[in-house]
């Protein structure tokens, strides 16, 4: 079985790496950069940095190989693939929805095409009406709609109402 070609850093990546991890503020930042810090200086085995940081050698692996690849950028910052893509903060989305609820207390019905027209404009771009509904849902909000009839109505007492008057 033939080994992988162990991948060298470079001593400005490495100079680059111990600043960017003294500036991160994140957790998730600092932690990537750590990783990069332990193969690249302390020359440490990936099974060994993974029992410090908790993470799976697999994705060690991963974050060297994108550092590689995409340099010093795909590892500081929110630009990674998948996870929570929710365009305004929850106080925002509070904030946009308070200005319906005073529409549905003074007695009109809300539609959620005219949120989710309010949503696109306020972000500048298109989202699916499920986009809403979630928003909506972590505010809290619920659908009440009029029942039909009352579940106590007599249909008979109706009729003969109608005719009599």
């Amino acid at each position: 079985m033939q080994m992988r070609k162990r991948r060298e850093f470079i001593e400005e990546r490495v100079l680059e790496i111990i600043e960017a991890e003294k500036n991160s503020t994140k957790k998730y930042e600092t932690k990537r950069l750590m990783i990069l810090r332990l193969v690249a200086v302390d020359k440490i085995k990936t099974k060994d940095i993974a029992k410090m940081v908790g993470y799976n050698k697999a994705s060690i692996n991963n974050i060297v190989s994108r550092y590689f690849k995409e340099g010093l950028a795909s590892m500081i910052g929110e630009n990674r693939k998948g996870g929570n893509k929710r365009y305004l903060s929850e106080n925002e989305s509070a904030k946009l929805l308070k200005t319906f609820e005073k529409q549905s207390d003074s007695g009109h019905m809300l539609v959620i095409s005219d949120i989710k027209k309010a949503y696109e404009k306020k972000i500048g771009k298109e989202v699916p009406c499920s986009t809403i509904y979630r928003m909506v849902a972590r505010q809290k909000w619920r659908k009440i709609m009029p029942r039909s009839k009352h579940p106590k109505s007599k249909p008979e007492e109706q009729e003969a109402y109608k005719k009599n008057h």
